[in-house]
């Protein structure tokens, strides 16, 4: 079924009407972000997606003004150690969207009528934009923190990656100090390190979080003040012996920006979260 300019939707068995073809991302808290639950407006309210394809994901992120987009393998109860899924009783708007990828908004793509399957929210999309791909713009000892699935962490503590040589790479526990921790937060956007470490990775937030990926960084020792962990003293390449179990998960305290995104998207992304709406007014940026 082909989106129009006015659509039916299933919400706890009342069929309601889709309207005009605006669509945003919500974070855990409900507030707008570039990654997250995507929506669709509806004469209700916004309404969840119920599946998509890679495609719809893409011509989502496009509508709002993004160049990338990639939809979540992970389950919307799990993503990056949060629930993003939609509240219980909140509308479904649509069902497995399938999109070509040419089409310029989610309208012009096929769909199906959201049913019983959907309402319990398990199965919304969410969905990840951004403006560059990997290793595009991203300056070397740029940090990100990773959830077990391999998502941005959403909640401030995951798997430490640092972008070194061209590319990302876990961060190997040995020789790691407080110090090291702090400046690892502060230059994410975080107030500093939380009190209590996140731990062994393979037993974070119950999950194995270790990656697939050896650590190619390791005995970063930091005295706190730098502004990069790359300003601090470390070892990396051939001189990194470390296995996958050795890689280091850490916890941040406060707000910041876990996907190692350049300072021009993080300011896109602080942007967005606090006033819901400025996307449209980023679409030139």
């Amino acid at each position: 079924m082909a989106a129009s300019a006015l659509l039916a939707l299933f919400v706890g068995g009342v069929v309601v009407t889709l309207v005009a073809a605006d669509v945003r991302l919500t974070d855990a808290g409900g507030g707008s972000a570039s990654t997250g639950l995507l929506q669709v407006r509806t004469d209700i309210g916004f309404g969840s997606v119920c599946g998509l394809n890679q495609a719809a994901a893409k011509v989502a992120c496009r509508q709002m003004g993004f160049r990338l987009g990639v939809a979540a393998t992970s389950p919307c109860s799990s993503y990056g150690g949060a629930n993003l899924c939609g509240a219980p009783g909140t509308p479904v708007a649509k069902k497995n969207v399938r999109c070509q990828g040419g089409e310029m908004t989610l309208d012009a793509c096929a769909w199906e009528p959201a049913d019983s399957e959907c309402a319990d929210h398990s199965q919304d999309a969410i969905v990840y934009c951004s403006n560059t791909r990997a290793g595009d713009l991203v300056k070397d000892g740029s940090a990100r923190l990773l959830s077990h699935n391999g998502s941005p962490s959403l909640s401030g503590a995951g798997r430490l990656e640092v972008f070194h040589a061209g590319a990302w790479s876990p961060v190997c526990s040995a020789g790691w100090t407080a110090g090291s921790a702090s400046v690892a937060c502060k230059q994410m956007g975080f107030d500093g390190a939380a009190a209590t470490a996140a731990g062994d990775c393979e037993n974070f937030e119950g999950y194995d979080a270790c990656g697939s990926s050896l650590p190619a960084i390791s005995n970063v020792a930091c005295g706190g003040s730098e502004s990069n962990l790359l300003e601090c003293g470390f070892e990396a390449g051939d001189d990194v012996f470390c296995a996958q179990e050795e890689s280091l998960v850490i916890a941040c305290a406060g707000d910041g920006d876990t996907q190692g995104r350049p300072a021009k998207q993080q300011a896109a992304a602080s942007l967005l979260q606090t006033r819901p709406g400025a996307i449209r007014r980023l679409r030139q940026a």
